[in-house]
């Protein structure tokens, strides 16, 4: 479904159509009832966010594991820094920041509404908006903020792009995905489904928010390999880990790069790319003693 015609985020600011689930009375009761809406869906992000407890180290873990996005840019690196991302994995820091954490779920929500009414984001904007300009706030929270409005005008961007697809949300807590004895920590932020010849199938998309804006050739191709790694193992996870019941087709498993406004599907003569995920995780693996 696309956007409504003609709305901007960053020029409109009345909307005279609002879900149920969102009319306010005001709006700072709309900004109220959208943040116990978010703290609803995805408490755990809602109250590390809130929390003004700092969190633990991160100890050295023992068995392999190694995020999705670490797995991705594993398989574009020279052999040197694959050394270097095993031993990152393995010996994990904690960030001062989950960038992103609080607009991942305002995307989600977006995409997942049949309607894709835009009032969600405008109000999201308004709040990342105070938050930026909130003298009180941490530097790096004003940033996130700040990048935070990029990827809401950047989704709008999207529209054309993804109206074809029918999004629902994933479920919250999702089984690790298992590769060749690596624990790929595969998280997929909406459930995809639609018909391919006459038939149901289903997929998963996995957001993509970074903040890499170099555009030079040998950096537009890691972008887009780095996406279809991506894409291909949503792929793999939907199939070992979110059944739903109807069979799975590739181009409904994505990777979608909102601030490149660029989504990628996993191929459907996909062997090879499959076959070099599970020779790496086998590689990691082996080498997990030794980094």
């Amino acid at each position: 479904m696309p956007f409504a015609s003609g709305v901007s985020l960053a020029s409109n600011r009345k909307y005279p159509l609002y879900p149920k689930w969102l009319a306010p009375a005001s709006s700072i009761v709309l900004r109220e009832r959208v943040a116990i809406w978010m703290l609803a869906l995805f408490p755990i992000a809602a109250l590390a966010r809130i929390s003004p407890m700092a969190r633990s180290p991160i100890a050295e873990r023992r068995t392999p594991r190694i995020s999705v996005n670490d797995l991705a840019l594993y398989m574009v690196s020279s052999d040197t820094a694959r050394v270097g991302i095993i031993r990152r994995a393995k010996n994990p820091s904690v960030p001062p920041i989950i960038r992103y954490r609080d607009v991942r779920p305002v995307v989600c929500a977006f995409l997942a509404d049949s309607t894709r009414n835009v009032n969600l984001l405008v109000v999201a904007e308004e709040t990342f908006n105070q938050r930026a300009e909130d003298s009180a706030v941490s530097v790096l929270r004003q940033d996130d903020a700040r990048n935070s409005i990029e990827v809401l005008h950047a989704l709008q961007g999207m529209a054309n792009q993804l109206a074809p697809f029918q999004f629902g949300l994933a479920p919250r807590r999702q089984p690790k995905l298992d590769l060749a004895g690596v624990e790929v920590s595969t998280y997929a932020d909406l459930l995809v489904t639609g018909r391919i010849r006459g038939e149901d199938h289903s997929g998963a998309a996995i957001l993509r928010l970074t903040q890499d804006d170099a555009e030079t050739e040998p950096a537009r191709t890691k972008r887009r390999e780095m996406g279809f790694y991506v894409a291909s193992l949503a792929r793999i996870h939907a199939e070992q880990n979110l059944n739903q019941g109807i069979p799975i087709a590739n181009r409904l498993c994505m990777s979608i790069d909102v601030q490149h406004r660029e989504c990628f599907r996993s191929p459907d003569s996909n062997t090879r790319r499959m076959n070099d995920l599970e020779n790496a995780c086998r590689f990691i693996a082996a080498m997990w003693d030794a980094v």
